[in-house]
């Protein structure tokens, strides 16, 4: 009998620590990210221009590409690259830009954007704030949010149809994909 429970025991902490609540968790138990459909997750942080900046405010009503990154992150670095490099042809889209630094403090993101010649707003979220409500496990994250401010993808790499995401009417998965529904 004791060893059952030890077992039930067992078996009851593994799973508690599985499922565990937060929104990260779920990625890799249901293959899609839970803030997908969802509205973006506001936050106010100081820039890297020592401005305190609103998220929506920034955003002004136009689709946005939120990308949380960090200075050490070798792939972060080429895509904050890429991003600096595109910056004008995305701005043309009506797309924002947003990135935020995660975990670092003001003097080492601000080196590393001063000795790579980035002309993008830095937020910064020394404490990461944001891991949670934006469900980030690891950097780079691409958080692409449509012009009403709803989460269209979470990615670990910017999508090349990103544009298309952004504008998509259609939510990834609508009930009327499935047949079994009553069209009624």
């Amino acid at each position: 009998m004791r060893f059952v429970l030890c077992w039930a025991l067992v078996w009851m902490l593994v799973m508690g620590g599985i499922f565990l609540p937060g929104n990260g968790w779920a990625q890799f138990f249901f293959l899609e990210n839970p803030l997908v459909g969802e509205a973006a997750a506001d936050f106010t942080l100081k820039t890297l221009d020592g401005k305190t900046v609103n998220m929506t405010q920034f955003r002004d009503d136009k689709s946005a590409i939120i990308f949380f990154w960090a200075t050490w992150c070798p792939y972060c670095r080429a895509a904050l690259k890429e991003l600096n490099n595109e910056k004008d042809q995305i701005e043309e889209k009506g797309i924002k830009i947003i990135l935020v630094d995660l975990g670092e403090t003001e003097s080492e993101v601000g080196r590393y954007i001063k000795a790579n010649k980035i002309d993008l707003t830095v937020f910064l979220d020394e404490e990461s704030f944001l891991n949670d409500p934006y469900a980030i496990i690891g950097v780079p994250t691409f958080v692409l949010v449509n012009s009403q401010g709803i989460v269209k993808a979470v990615e670990h790499a910017l999508p090349p149809n990103y544009e298309e995401i952004l504008v998509a009417k259609k939510d990834p998965v609508a009930m009327d994909d499935f047949p079994f529904q009553n069209k009624n």
